[in-house]
C-alpha cells in the first residue's frame, strides 16, 4: 500500500459518520434544514484546502462563503426559535437535527479534502479499493450494533430483498 491501512480506515469513519449524521438529522428536523445546513460542506472545505492544501481563493470566493455562512446562522437560529413552538410539519428536536447536520458536513468536508490529497499524490484505484473495503466494513458493523432493532422488525420478502439489493 502506498498509504497506511489506518489513513484509509480514519478516512472511512469520516467519510460513513459524515452520511450517517446527516441521514440521522432528517429524523430531528426538517428536509428544508438538513438540505440547507448540508451546504456548510462548501466553505468547510474551502477553509481546510486553503490550511492544508494551500489552496488560493479570490475575493468573490470568500464574500460567498461570507454570504453562504450568514444564511445558515439565520436558519439555525430560525430553527431554534420556531424550536420552541408545536409545529407539526418539523421535526422532534430541530437543534439536534441542525447540529448533526453541521457535524456531518463538516466530516464531509474533511474527507473531501484528505481524498483530494491522497488522488493527487498515490495510486486512484487503491485509494477507490480501501476506502470502499474499510466503509462497507465500518457500515456493516455500525449498523448491526446501532439498528439491528430496526432490523429485526423488517420483513424479508423477495420484493423486500430485491429493492434492498436494488438500491
Amino acid at each position: 500500500l502506498s498509504v497506511a491501512w489506518w489513513k484509509y480506515a480514519l478516512l472511512a469513519v469520516c467519510d460513513v459518520e459524515a452520511n450517517y449524521a446527516v441521514v440521522k438529522a432528517y429524523q430531528y428536523t426538517t428536509i428544508t434544514s438538513v438540505q440547507l445546513l448540508d451546504c456548510f460542506t462548501i466553505p468547510s472545505v474551502m477553509v481546510l484546502s486553503f490550511i492544508f492544501l494551500r489552496s488560493r481563493y479570490r475575493l468573490l470566493h470568500f464574500v460567498g462563503v461570507v454570504v453562504c455562512m450568514g444564511g445558515l446562522v439565520t436558519l439555525v437560529f430560525s430553527d431554534y426559535d420556531r424550536s420552541g413552538g408545536n409545529h407539526t410539519n418539523e421535526g422532534s428536536n430541530v437543534i439536534l437535527g441542525d447540529a448533526l447536520c453541521l457535524i456531518g458536513a463538516f466530516l464531509y468536508a474533511v474527507s473531501n479534502v484528505c481524498e483530494e490529497a491522497i488522488v493527487k499524490r498515490f495510486d486512484k484505484i487503491e485509494f477507490l479499493a480501501m476506502l470502499g473495503f474499510f466503509g462497507a466494513l465500518l457500515s456493516g458493523v455500525q449498523l448491526a450494533v446501532l439498528e439491528r432493532q430496526e432490523i429485526a422488525t423488517i420483513v424479508w420478502s423477495t420484493k423486500n430483498v430485491l429493492l434492498l439489493f436494488g438500491y
